[in-house]
């Protein structure tokens, strides 16, 4: 099963960084989107596997859209991702709905790992 996921960032290079990372071991980018309403949006048309969310955000913040993405996908894995290091805001992500959350500026190897950690039946994705 190829993991299907969307990436949600307001800035353009961090979306193509995580684009490329995930594209390069086999997984299939659904969609992008660079504010909170239309992460919601997307998600809801295309209840991905997979959701990179940035926790601050345009329109809707991280939280906000975590808590409504799982309201009708529960299913839909979710990765935090932010620049913020607070322990408040991480537990709310993850109170919410996320399933991870992971600091910026990452590296390659931690997107792979924690994306193994919720696919491990995805097995050698962390060596794509």
């Amino acid at each position: 099963m190829k993991i299907r996921f969307i990436v949600v960032d307001d800035a353009a290079f961090l979306r193509e960084v995580i684009k490329d990372i995930m594209t390069a071991v086999d997984s299939i980018c659904i969609g992008e989107a660079d504010n909170g309403e239309d992460a919601i949006l997307l998600a809801s048309a295309t209840l991905p596997d997979l959701v990179f969310l940035d926790m601050v955000l345009p329109k809707q913040n991280g939280i906000d859209v975590a808590r409504n993405i799982k309201s009708f996908s529960p299913n839909s894995q979710i990765i935090a991702c932010s620049t913020i290091d607070n322990p408040t805001l991480i537990q709310n992500a993850l109170d919410v709905g996320c399933d991870k959350y992971i600091k910026k500026p990452f590296t390659r190897e931690h997107i792979l790992a924690t994306v193994s950690q919720l696919f491990p039946h995805e097995g050698g994705l962390a060596h794509g």
